[in-house]
């Protein structure tokens, strides 16, 4: 049975179709391509690797998978004597390692420098420009100039200094070589948000500050920081992430090494956690996938977290109800006050009127 409509519900019914299509298609349009590159690249990945995790996953030849269920994560959480628990956990130390060093580093710098440019020195565009210029470059290039520079036998430092020292083969010359890397290539997007940041900083707080005798180093404390507080936040939350995963300045420099013994184990002293998933599924190892994508589920929920406390902790929080309770009663004091007063006025008033009657 066909539903029938009157022609007023039919003409609304297709008013309100071509109202809908006229203030939402444009964006539509522009939001498709968007929405399909995510939902090829970003969701069915994200759903395709949890699948995964549950399965003894081999890649070349799905007859051979094998359902694990929570068996992977078990045994990274808890298989003590598992070589995966044991390199997923050392990785993850070492990665964390370089985010408690490289997070302050790549925030605490392109702020010293966004706040010197700021200033607008003579020549500050030139400095802008070579300040961001390194980020330009991929990190392929950027590792290449690095071992120029700090090679053993021909690397340009050795040259000038007149010494043989091997950089990218001890341990702690490795690290420093490896953040010194982060920190040239990493410091220009920082320093853009931070910069434009600055930019927009009310002038007026500055003159205020300066009146009452609150300058240098202490207006900038005052002042500059609580305003660029959002950039501040957004640098940390994008810093943290970047730097979990850590890999191609590594790869380049010291592809995980150089190896040291701990318990009798061989490890990369620089093997980060994407270095070392990356390692996993090298070769012809193919029923690894169900491991290493259970791996990067775990490493996506402790960024998570992470990141979670970060800006928990750095939200804007409320001066509680102590501020707002004194300024209620002020209000109704003030009103109360104001009321009281044009009684008074109503009543002198109606006093004087009635005494100029008696007079008349």
């Amino acid at each position: 049975m066909k539903k029938l409509t009157t022609i007023s519900d039919y003409a609304l019914h297709t008013e309100k179709k071509r109202e809908f299509l006229k203030r939402y298609g444009v964006a539509f349009v522009f939001l498709a391509p968007f929405l399909f590159f995510f939902l090829l690249f970003c969701v069915y990945p994200l759903f395709y690797g949890i699948v995964m995790s549950l399965f003894k996953f081999n890649i070349a030849d799905y007859t051979q998978n094998e359902w694990r269920g929570l068996k992977n994560f078990i045994t990274l959480l808890f298989s003590y004597s598992n070589t995966y628990y044991q390199n997923f956990w050392y990785s993850m130390k070492n990665t964390l390692w370089f985010v408690v060093i490289l997070v302050p580093l790549a925030i605490v710098v392109p702020l010293v420098m966004a706040i010197l440019v700021n200033a607008q020195p003579k020549g500050y565009k030139i400095f802008r420009a070579i300040i961001y210029l390194p980020s330009i470059l991929p990190v392929s290039a950027s590792g290449v100039i690095f071992v120029s520079l700090f090679g053993t036998n021909f690397g340009y430092l050795n040259q000038w200094m007149g010494t043989t020292i091997d950089w990218l083969g001890g341990v702690e010359t490795a690290k420093l070589v490896i953040i010194l890397l982060c920190m040239w290539g990493g410091w220009g997007g920082n320093f853009i948000i931070l910069s434009a940041g600055l930019k927009n900083v009310n002038k007026s707080l500055y003159e205020a500050a300066s009146v009452d005798g609150c300058v240098g180093f202490r207006r900038t404390l005052a002042v500059t920081l609580p305003a660029i507080k959002q950039q501040l936040v957004l640098c940390i939350f994008t810093t943290i992430i970047g730097y979990f995963g850590l890999y191609g300045q590594v790869y380049v420099l010291t592809n995980g090494g150089p190896n040291i013994d701990v318990n009798g184990q061989a490890y990369g002293a620089t093997m980060t956690i994407m270095w070392y998933l990356q390692s996993c599924i090298q070769g012809g190892n193919f029923n690894v996938y169900g491991m290493v994508s259970a791996m990067g589920l775990l490493l996506g929920a402790f960024i998570g977290i992470l990141t979670g406390i970060q800006l928990w902790l750095t939200r804007d929080k409320k001066s509680g109800t102590k501020i707002s309770a004194q300024f209620s009663q002020y209000v109704a004091e003030k009103k109360l006050s104001t009321a009281t007063q044009s009684a008074t006025t109503v009543t002198v008033n109606t006093q004087d009127v009635t005494k100029e009657k008696d007079n008349e």
